[in-house]
């Protein structure tokens, strides 16, 4: 099966990032993958002022309903907003699992969020291991307890760094099954 998946930015996101992102997804995975310049609105609805975050759960359905005649068989939502699910302080995505849709949140993955000097680099890096973590679980697959795979579950900033940007053997070869040519696998 040949897989497609639309890169839908949730309000203004960087060309530069939407597009690298395409360009590594499609190495990574071996799917097509297209990018929408035109980006859908923030959900206001979805915003906490208590917090000053909005709440992840209702961005991943504000995008679902915006999607549903888009016939992509995956929805990757790139946010330019902070995001949180409860019991969970803040997320850096999320996604349904074995479902259509997921979302990368890319405030705490920028280094100058933790004042650190800005690193285009690194935050391309850190933006692909969330969307190949994030679509990991829309093709159904959990938390992995391999700590340098990508499916790890990052619950700091220095979980996704210490993590690589490849799925262990396991999770390959789940998605391999799947019909996805991953090309990233650790060794």
């Amino acid at each position: 099966m040949s897989y497609t998946i639309l890169i839908q930015p949730i309000g203004d996101v960087d060309r530069f990032i939407l597009d690298s992102l395409g360009q590594e997804l499609k190495r990574a995975l071996g799917v097509f993958v297209e990018v929408s310049y035109t980006p859908i609105p923030i959900p206001e609805e979805a915003y906490d002022p208590r917090r000053d975050q909005y709440i992840s759960e209702k961005v991943l359905n504000y995008l679902g309903l915006l999607t549903q005649a888009i016939p992509h068989d995956r929805i990757l939502g790139i946010a330019e907003f902070d995001a949180y699910s409860p019991p969970l302080n803040f997320v850096f995505g999320q996604a349904e699992v074995s479902g259509r849709l997921a979302v990368v949140y890319l405030p705490r993955l920028r280094p100058e969020f933790y004042g650190q000097l800005p690193n285009k680099r690194l935050f391309r890096l850190r933006v692909l291991k969330e969307a190949l973590h994030e679509l990991g679980h829309t093709f159904g697959l959990d938390h992995c307890s391999n700590p340098s795979c990508v499916m790890t579950f990052s619950n700091s900033i220095m979980d996704t760094d210490r993590k690589e940007a490849a799925y262990c053997y396991k999770c390959a070869g789940r998605l391999r099954r799947k019909g996805i040519r991953v090309r990233y696998v650790l060794e």
